[in-house]
């Protein structure tokens, strides 16, 4: 196969299945769930960083951006494209398919989620030369997955008649996620297999059947694709966006186009989607509970435990529990019910929506912070600078700050008198202090910040220079 594919990876997800580890602000596919320190989107990125792939095309949301880039910093992609508002596959897709054309990029595109889990990926690539002949000619190929079990949290694809010398198989019809029967039924009779939401097409050959199946989001992405780049993002126009309708690609295309062909594969994979899915990946003890170095059990089997910093959880006799503890939430359900957190997540909505939002480490462009305990009046933060990185040069009207540099130099400039400060030193800033803080060396900077005032948030900054562009 001389035809080099181009991965354009989907990380605009919530992953909202997974609270209280995953929320708005930081979603699953940023969480190192399988991995001590690999992210879901890391791992998918790796797995199309060999000979066979172009540099990939990521898409994300605005306000995750600077997550993004740096978690995919060591994989270079072609582009990271910013959508404003998630819109679902469907514009996401019309929106990478647009950028690659414009860019000369006319082969094969291998659509991915950024936060599905693949064991055995070299089955997949063995198989491409023969999706790509089949996406050459026009077609579009969506790869499903050989059932090993009557699941019923997937959708399922009917094969239809083989196509001879491929591999593949016309659609006969997508099908729903089923009931327990019918999930039984599909596989006894053989021929269904599970919806994987991974796809191989030209951008030329999707955005066609765009046209031709959803007229008004490919009207509103082809007026959006008037892309610009601002710190090594690509953003559409987010006017012509507005009022793009949002669908999956599946609802909008696939069920609808006699052009599609489905490949199924045997992988060991995972969309990762739920804790009943990340409980069936996580490792176990003799008992079927969590292996997890904080974690003690007498007299208990089959929990699912995970929890993050050095928190310790014990059960005694319990079975089948997921127990979840973060920095400020804690979930514990019967693992029969996780079925319905949704409905639970409806009730946090009404009372404390910011549990459902907010994560405690927050991404800047020049790095990131994590609140470590606030209280009336005071907030303590750990930050972290990247090399080469500063922040900007503000003041605060409410507040003063106290900075103790843990690791690294920091470079400190307060109304105008310039400090540099190493392991164990510190500085004061009072209120109406006009103050910056960057890191020119070669390591990350790390710093403590004392907090005290009235006003504690992000309102209380009134920035002079920066050199991100925010005002």
């Amino acid at each position: 196969m001389n035809t080099l594919i181009t991965p354009v990876i989907l990380a605009g997800g919530i992953g909202s299945r997974l609270w209280p580890l995953s929320r708005q602000a930081m979603p699953k596919q940023f969480l190192p769930l399988l991995s001590e320190n690999t992210s879901l989107l890391q791992s998918t990125l790796a797995r199309v960083s060999n000979e066979l792939f172009d540099n990939a095309i990521l898409v994300c949301n605005e306000q995750h951006r600077f997550i993004a880039a740096e978690q995919a910093e060591s994989s270079i992609p072609t582009a990271l494209l910013l959508e404003p508002k998630g819109k679902n596959t469907a514009p996401a897709i019309a929106l990478a398919a647009h950028y690659a054309l414009q860019n000369g990029i006319t082969g094969p595109l291998l659509v991915m989620p950024a936060d599905h889990h693949i064991e055995n990926f070299d089955v997949l690539t063995a198989k491409l030369p023969e999706a790509v002949k089949l996406a050459e000619q026009g077609k579009l190929v969506t790869f499903s997955i050989t059932p090993t079990e009557p699941h019923t949290g997937y959708g399922y694809i009917k094969q239809g008649a083989a196509i001879a010398g491929t591999g593949c198989y016309d659609v006969a019809q997508f099908k729903e996620k089923p009931d327990l029967d019918t999930a039984n039924r599909y596989l006894a009779q053989g021929g269904y297999s599970w919806n994987s939401g991974m796809f191989l097409f030209t951008p030329t050959a999707y955005l066609k059947e765009l046209e031709r199946f959803a007229p008004k989001i490919a009207t509103s992405v082809a007026a959006a694709a008037q892309f610009t780049k601002d710190l090594g993002f690509t953003r559409p126009s987010n006017s012509a966006l507005e009022h793009c309708p949002s669908d999956s690609i599946d609802y909008a295309i696939l069920e609808r186009s006699n052009n599609v062909v489905v490949m199924p594969v045997d992988l060991k994979w995972s969309d990762v989607g739920s804790f009943s899915s990340l409980d069936a990946l996580t490792k176990k003890d003799k008992n079927g509970n969590s292996l997890n170095a904080n974690y003690m059990a007498q007299k208990s089997t089959n929990n699912l435990v995970i929890n993050e910093a050095e928190h310790t959880i014990a059960t005694l006799g319990v079975s089948s529990l997921a127990i979840i503890h973060t920095h400020d939430a804690t979930l514990i359900a019967n693992q029969n019910e996780l079925d319905s957190l949704p409905l639970l997540l409806k009730q946090i909505a009404t009372t404390q929506a910011d549990k459902l939002k907010h994560h405690q480490v927050v991404f800047r462009p020049w790095g990131n912070y994590r609140t470590l305990v606030e209280g009336t009046g005071f907030k303590v933060k750990k930050i972290t600078v990247n090399s080469g990185a500063k922040l900007s040069t503000q003041r605060h009207q409410h507040r003063a700050e106290h900075w103790v540099v843990v690791s690294g130099i920091a470079d400190v400039c307060i109304n105008e008198q310039v400090y540099t400060l190493t392991h164990d030193q510190s500085c004061y800033i009072a209120a109406k202090q006009i103050h910056s803080l960057a890191n020119n060396q070669k390591e990350p900077l790390i710093v403590i910040e004392v907090q005290t005032g009235t006003v504690l948030d992000e309102s209380d900054i009134e920035r002079f220079d920066d050199k991100y562009g925010r005002g």
